[in-house]
């Protein structure tokens, strides 16, 4: 066998989830199940659902001299976040759907929206990533860090989000992503909701310049790739050729799910509220829309697991643990 088996055509399609993450840290597949069963959650049935049976999944490569299983690690963090979105869109549909109190119609047609969009966006970038294509990862990186940022601000702004809910075409679309999302926008508005709650993410916080700084980085990814025409090797060991976008999509969704926390309504709480509204009702399926309230909660206990992206000057550096 080769280095990479980037198929694992030999894993049997109903395997336990992590026959396809070779390498990945056991402790942390311990405490991840350890998270989902204190929620009375089936992690294998669910991640199989929601990921396995994905139209463009493939498995994590087997790299059999990876350094560290930092690279898998994330991977397999970032499809924690692929599974949440897909629950997130679910139970935001039966909201609308359904005319769940919590939040307004245009807040559930936003959230609904966006956690679309989201989907279809950590599904690229996840194929993208794991088959070493890095510059367009890069640029829909970007275009995912944007969307969580409008959806926390629909969150904030009810009449921001009925704004949205009134574009009616593509140029109405565009002319309220330029007034309101594009340029920071969006980020500026969420930095004052949060300082009124003790989060300080002014322009001049630490936090803020590594942002302004990771955004540069994957926006210079659009035209980058003109400058040189080589095509980028990868390091002996590597999994990913390049896991900055995976790591920071994965942060901003962790993100997301912690900060919708700190607004009014609780979004976990009206995400639940979502599904007991509907149940029963014909049309209507919780297999993951159920995820998504509980789900918000073992995103937030795996930030601390996630580490920095990997370093090919770091091979001594140790796997991310809980």
């Amino acid at each position: 066998m080769s280095d990479r088996d980037p198929l694992h055509r030999s894993i049997p399609p109903n395997a336990a989830p992590e026959f396809y993450y070779p390498g990945l840290s056991p402790q942390l597949l311990a405490r991840v199940k350890q998270l989902w069963s204190a929620q009375a959650l089936d992690f294998d049935r669910h991640w199989h659902h929601a990921i396995r049976e994905l139209s463009s999944f493939c498995a994590v490569p087997r790299v059999d001299i990876a350094a560290t299983s930092a690279e898998v690690d994330l991977v397999f963090l970032f499809d924690q976040c692929l599974i949440w979105t897909r629950a997130l869109h679910s139970a935001a549909r039966l909201g609308l759907d359904h005319t769940v109190e919590g939040l307004t119609a245009d807040q559930w047609h936003g959230l609904a929206a966006l956690s679309a969009r989201l989907t279809e966006q950590l599904s690229a970038l996840r194929l993208l990533a794991l088959n070493d294509l890095p510059m367009p990862a890069m640029q829909i990186a970007r275009s995912i860090s944007e969307d969580v940022d409008m959806a926390l601000v629909l969150l904030m702004r009810p009449k921001l989000a009925r704004r949205f809910a009134e574009c009616r075409d593509v140029e109405e679309a565009s002319d309220f992503w330029r007034r309101h999302i594009a340029g920071g926008r969006a980020y500026r508005t969420i930095s004052e909701t949060l300082y009124s709650v003790g989060v300080d993410h002014s322009a001049d916080t630490d936090y803020a310049k590594w942002r302004k700084q990771v955004l540069t980085i994957l926006g210079a990814a659009v035209h980058s790739n003109a400058l040189s025409v080589d095509v980028p090797e990868r390091r002996v060991g590597a999994v990913l050729l390049n896991d900055d976008s995976l790591h920071f999509a994965t942060f901003r969704l962790h993100e997301l799910c912690a900060y919708s926390l700190l607004v009014k309504p609780d979004l976990p709480e009206v995400l639940q509220g979502a599904v007991a509204s509907a149940a029963g009702k014909p049309g209507t399926s919780g297999q993951l829309a159920e995820l998504a309230g509980p789900l918000s909660s073992i995103l937030i206990s795996q930030i601390a697991s996630l580490a920095t992206p990997a370093s090919p000057v770091e091979p001594h550096r140790t796997a991310a643990h809980v």
